[in-house]
Order: structure tokens, then C-alpha cells, then sequence
């Protein structure tokens, strides 16, 4: 399995849903083409994104916008969403995006940046391969404590 880098370029294409941002689209600066006017977000037209990928963008990002409620602060349960929504079917379709844009964008990093609204820390930190997180003093086994997690000492013991 190859490790994806970043091009030599540096560029980057972030997607990653706010609320107040209609796109969901944070590029790197060198990318943007035209901006209408000033202001805290970028829409695809303004980067090159034809209509048909454009719209497709703007209804995910809407659908996020709509449904969205909040992240939770812990480590096991999952982001809230209002009732009628199929929150993977919304996950795949952000996947569709990201592959749509790296077509578009061959020398582009193009970072998904979606996963933390659909799965919980550890879900997200077992499918990279990584340990689940327990609280201090809620030990489970195969889990490790989060004071481990937050005082990990370096490669150089530091």
C-alpha cells in the first residue's frame, strides 16, 4: 500500500464541513482564482469547480448545515445528527467528492476531513491501526489510558 504525500507542490484542498461555510472547501491560497468579493470561505466556482461537481459540493455541505448537531466529549460515542439522514450514505458521498477533486486536482493534496462527524475518536483511532483511548481511572482492557496518549514521549525519549 503506497503512502500518500503531499505533492511536491505543497498545495492543498482541505474538506472539511463548518458551520457558516458553504462549501466545505478550505485550498490553499495559490488555488483560488477569483473571489466575488472578501469574505471567510471559498466557493468551488472560485477555484475551478465546474457546476456539476460545484453543486454537489454545496448540497453535501448543506446537508451537514441541516443536520449536523454536535461532537461529543468523549471517546467511544458517536456525533449527533437529527433524524433524517443516512450519515454514511453522506460519508460515501464526501469519499465521492474527494475523489472527484484529486481527479481534478492531480497535483493537489486533497484531505478528507469529515471522518470525526460520523465515527467516535476510537473508531477513528482503530481503523489507522492504533489503540483505543479510556478515561483516567475507567481502565478497559486493550485500551490505553488518555494521560499515556497525552504524556507519550517522543523517538528521542523526550
Amino acid at each position: 500500500m503506497a503512502i500518500r504525500r503531499t505533492p511536491p507542490s505543497g498545495l492543498t484542498i482541505s474538506v472539511h464541513p463548518d458551520h457558516g461555510h458553504p462549501s466545505s472547501l478550505w485550498p490553499s491560497r495559490e488555488l483560488v482564482l477569483s473571489q466575488s468579493s472578501p469574505k471567510p470561505y471559498i466557493l468551488p466556482r472560485e477555484i475551478g469547480i465546474g457546476d456539476t461537481l460545484g453543486e454537489k459540493i454545496l448540497a453535501w455541505t448543506d446537508c451537514f448545515q441541516r443536520f449536523f448537531v454536535k461532537e461529543l466529549d468523549d471517546f467511544t460515542s458517536r456525533p449527533l445528527w437529527l433524524p433524517g439522514i443516512n450519515v454514511y450514505d453522506w460519508y460515501d458521498e464526501g469519499y465521492e467528492i474527494i475523489r472527484a477533486l484529486r481527479i481534478q486536482f492531480p497535483n493537489v493534496h486533497v484531505k478528507p476531513e469529515f471522518a470525526q462527524y460520523v465515527f467516535s475518536v476510537n473508531e477513528r483511532r482503530e481503523s489507522a491501526g492504533l489503540v483505543p483511548i479510556s478515561l483516567p481511572n475507567e481502565p478497559k482492557p486493550g485500551h490505553i489510558p488518555i494521560s499515556d496518549v497525552l504524556h507519550q514521549k517522543g523517538p528521542c525519549g523526550s
